[in-house]
């Protein structure tokens, strides 16, 4: 076991409702894969856990999101046949309802319901957040709530030592988020300086396919010198080009 220098879980579980004492004490016989989990059963994980982040970050909110955050695999944990490994499907969101449940203990102790109900129901989607589509990154990155999730993932690993730590690197989504952003605001300078409304407002015969034909010519015209996309963004009258481009048509 780690060296802890202050077992919160102890003094949480010393203070909480006999109630919840008892959805504690049964995660001792929710059984964990070995290879994700290797230090044993859920309460083995669930102690770990909330040790490690209160001796890192000392904050109730966190200290409360790891006491709760396995609770709900004591009713969820089953043998999967197929995969030859115990799991836990949809225990983030049974440890949710038994956050809701003791919600006013949580207040009680000095924690932030919110904060701890966020945490527990989005745990394991953070540990899927590569695959979660871009646009739902943003979302979910940009929740006020976030950095409490990026804490609470450095502290929710298996096994006893830190050399068993999988930590996500969230350097590489941030930087493909802030790319979609920016491209988005440049999507949006584009289209303000350039588009079919635009040249139809000033050319009401050019419609249809010639519109789409005209457009398509105008940015290969650009494209011979730079890239059209960059022309546009560097200059704010794309339209006095394109009405040069028009006497030459």
């Amino acid at each position: 076991m780690e060296d802890l220098y202050f077992d919160i879980f102890t003094y949480l579980y010393d203070n909480a409702p006999n109630k919840l004492k008892t959805i504690v004490d049964s995660t001792e016989f929710a059984q964990q894969d070995k290879i994700w989990h290797p230090e044993g059963h859920s309460l083995i994980h669930i102690k770990l856990v909330t040790n490690r982040l209160h001796n890192s970050y000392n904050d109730i909110n966190l200290d409360l999101s790891g006491f709760f955050h396995d609770l709900g695999k004591a009713e969820t944990t089953k043998w999967d046949i197929s995969k030859q490994s115990w799991t836990a499907p949809g225990h983030e969101d049974v440890s949710s309802k038994i956050v809701i449940q003791f919600k006013d203990w949580i207040i009680q102790m000095g924690g932030d319901v919110d904060i701890v109900l966020y945490v527990v129901q989005n745990h394991m989607r953070f540990k899927y957040l590569n695959e979660i589509r871009l646009p739902n990154k943003i979302k979910f990155i940009d929740h006020p709530y976030f950095d409490y999730l990026l804490k609470f993932n450095s502290a929710d690993f298996g096994g006893c030592s830190l050399n068993t730590q999988e930590l996500m690197d969230t350097t590489i989504i941030k930087k493909q988020i802030d790319d979609y952003k920016k491209t988005i605001e440049e999507n949006k300078i584009i289209t303000s300086r350039f588009n079919g409304n635009i040249i139809m407002a000033k050319y009401p015969n050019l419609t249809g396919a010639e519109l789409g034909n005209t457009i398509n010519n105008f940015k290969k015209y650009i494209s011979d010198t730079m890239d059209f996309r960059k022309y546009v963004l560097s200059n704010v009258d794309v339209m006095q080009e394109f009405d040069k481009f028009m006497k030459y048509e």
